[in-house]
């Protein structure tokens, strides 16, 4: 954004007006913009003809460059080509080193305000090059910020960070605090979007602290905003959202509220990201209003993309289609804004030759036939070049589409690539853990097993050589007997055990023993079996069993198992402290083909970090306690792979909330035996 005062450069040219009346002019004019920038406008109009005849030429260009940026700022843009225009068809009559500066910078500012980059860089590039006619440092270092601020928005993150680093040491050397606090902001915004966030964070921070320490409210404002989007992008969403909120609040107060869709729109994606969907869908409508209101298109049209896919993700399919209506025409009008304000710079920048001819046409009256036939030409060449210049405009802008979309293809294939990789070293990692587990749990009962049969062993040697050496008396014979009795009684234990682990292992595998399908009534078959759970438990707890009575076709033993596992958790994990143990069942009716049920327990619940790592093998809290970490891993196997459904771990207050989804009517699965399916 350029600086107001850094548009109007100081004509130093002798006027009939006095430079205090003058100034005293600008006064009344500013008073008046505070109020809106069309009461800006209006009021120097009513002093321009008020004054027409005491104003010289240089008073009524910079009266000109005030009314064009208060045009800009109502967004009356192409108003604000032709107010230019005449500003530079007056500044033919000044010989004025750099009097062309300010044109340049505002045009930039409108091209920028309506994302016509490349044009707003073009004048910003001439206004560089007329800056060093002014004889001030200040406005060359001001326009090298506004190029920097322009290659930010085109994305070209190295050519934009040079020239925000010029600025930032410009105001070193003149130890302009403001213009420091702005660099440092503009160098955070650079490293931002090259993902140098630890940078970006750092920049932000020293640039807030010089704002908030020197009063720049305004400016403040920025530095909460750009290090909410910081820790945002860090996934700190506790601290970027009470920034964005400070950002908001703080603009609020200025009566600055366009600029609070910015933040706001940070904010509704953070909310999406952390799956706070109301919060989001609320946040959205007020970005969307302020978009409407103060025509913010380019926000606008991405919190339409984001209101149509966060409701269309809600099942709210009415109102998804409605958001992308509204977010196409709005693409629509933005578009045919950009075309229609680039055609009118095309169509002034022409009028203007076209008007510099009819003048020179009036200085050479005597050769009039010849000269229109001259400015006739020159018309028909410059809308010929009009036209050129608009084909290679968008033939410039289809290549950089084209090339944007074959960037963004060769993206897709690098991270499907990495979705591979990290696919298979998901699966190595699960092996690991499958593996290193039941080699723990198997390890005591075979170690044991190992101890035992080499002790028997060493003591049959014992007993050999006793024998043959004929000093085997009866009692050496009797203590033989009764150790190595019960050496066989630890190594039979042990072995037992093993094989009982190994057992307990077959069940982990999704190709489980099942029964037949058959087709069953839900609560009552729950109602029934939970009641039996309850009565074989010598932990006393009550059941209550609820909603939709639905019929299925499903494996009906292997739901039991799920419900059994469940209860023998709830009992054995949850339930230790709890003065009146429960266990709530309900049932929800989807849709025609899927059915829910709501597993809770009133125990001491499961902290919301473990939710995805309950359902590993051997992850287990009484590891060592007789408990293998096998329960909810069974369960996820039997409901995923063999129901056809999906089950998962909730947040819940009150205990352990497990949603169990299944099919209706499932499809017959093809199973082979568990003891194949044992093989690991």
């Amino acid at each position: 954004m350029i600086s107001l005062f850094l548009a109007f450069y100081p004509l130093f040219t002798t006027a009939k007006m006095s430079d205090e009346a003058f100034s005293e002019l600008r006064t009344q004019i500013s008073t008046a913009s505070r109020k809106s920038p069309l009461a800006g406008i209006v009021k120097v109009d009513e002093l321009m003809v008020h004054h027409s005849l005491s104003l010289v030429p240089a008073q009524r260009i910079r009266l000109l460059y005030l009314k064009s940026w208060y045009q800009i700022n109502a967004d009356r843009i192409k108003e604000a080509m032709n107010t230019l225009a005449q500003a530079r068809l007056l500044a033919r009559e000044i010989e004025e080193p750099g009097i062309l500066y300010s044109y340049y910078s505002i045009s930039a500012s409108a091209f920028s305000n309506v994302e016509l980059y490349e044009l707003a860089l073009e004048n910003n590039l001439k206004a560089y090059e007329e800056a060093p006619l002014l004889k001030s440092t200040e406005f060359i270092h001001q326009t090298e910020n506004n190029i920097g601020h322009i290659y930010l928005k085109l994305g070209l993150l190295d050519e934009a960070q040079n020239y925000f680093q010029r600025f930032y040491e410009s105001a070193l050397a003149l130890n302009q605090l403001s213009q420091q606090s702005t660099g440092l902001n503009n160098l955070g915004e650079a490293a931002f979007l090259k993902g140098e966030l630890d940078k970006a964070l750092d920049l932000h921070t020293q640039a807030l602290v010089i704002r908030q320490t020197h009063g720049y409210e305004y400016h403040e404002s920025w530095s909460l905003y750009n290090l909410g989007r910081v820790y945002i992008k860090r996934e700190d969403y506790q601290q970027g959202e009470k920034y964005l909120t400070q950002a908001i609040d703080n603009w609020r107060k200025q009566n600055a509220v366009s600029k609070t869709i910015q933040p706001k729109l940070e904010l509704a994606k953070a909310y999406i990201q952390q799956q706070r969907t109301d919060e989001a869908i609320d946040m959205l409508k007020e970005v969307v209003d302020i978009g409407y209101q103060y025509q913010q298109f380019s926000a606008l049209q991405e919190a339409l993309m984001l209101q149509s896919k966060l409701t269309r993700k809600e099942g709210l399919l009415a109102d998804a289609l409605i958001a992308l209506d509204k977010y196409n025409l709005v693409a629509k009008k933005f578009t045919q804004k950009q075309a229609s304000i680039g055609l009118a710079y095309m169509v002034s920048q022409t009028e203007l030759q076209t008007k510099e001819t009819a003048l020179k046409q009036l200085e050479q009256q005597h050769q009039l036939t010849l000269s229109m036939a001259r400015a006739q030409q020159q018309r028909d060449f410059i809308l010929l070049i009009s036209a050129v210049i608009i084909i290679l405009i968008s033939s410039f802008f289809l290549y950089r589409l084209n090339k944007r979309k074959h960037q963004l293809q060769t993206l897709v294939e690098q991270l499907e690539a990495t979705q591979d990789k990290l696919i298979e070293s998901e699966k190595m990692r699960a092996m690991t853990t499958l593996v290193s587990g039941m080699a723990h749990q198997l390890n005591t009962p075979l170690g044991l097993v190992i101890t035992a049969n080499s002790t028997l062993q060493a003591q049959v040697n014992t007993l050999t050589t006793q024998f043959s050496e004929q000093t085997l008396t009866q009692k050496k014979l009797a203590d033989f007997i009764g150790g190595s009795t019960e050496l066989l009684a630890l190594s039979q234990n042990n072995t037992e055990k093993a094989a009982d682990l190994i057992q307990r292992f077959k069940m982990m595998s999704s190709k489980l023993q099942i029964s037949e399908l058959s087709t069953f009534t839900l609560v009552p078959f729950l109602e029934d079996n939970i009641a039996s759970l309850v009565k074989t438990h010598k932990h006393a707890f009550s059941s209550h069993v609820n909603g939709a009575d639905i019929e299925i076709t499903n494996y009906k033993s292997v739901l039991l198992k799920v419900i059994t596992q469940l209860v023998e958790n709830s009992v054995k994990h949850g339930f230790g402290n709890t003065v009146t143990p429960r266990i709530d069942v309900q049932i929800v009716h989807i849709d025609d083909n899927n059915v829910m049920i709501h597993y809770k327990d009133n125990g001491s619940g499961i902290p919301k970090t473990k939710h995805k790592q309950v359902f590993d093998p051997f992850y287990t809290t009484r590891l060592g306690e007789g408990s293998l970490g096998l329960g909810l891993n069974i369960i996820y196997n039997s409901v995923v792979h063999i129901m056809k459904g999906d089950v998962e771990c909730t947040d819940d207050s009150e205990g352990a909330h497990f949603v169990i989804s299944i099919p209706v009517n499932v499809q017959r699965t093809s199973l082979v035996d568990s003891s194949d399916s044992a093989q690991l």
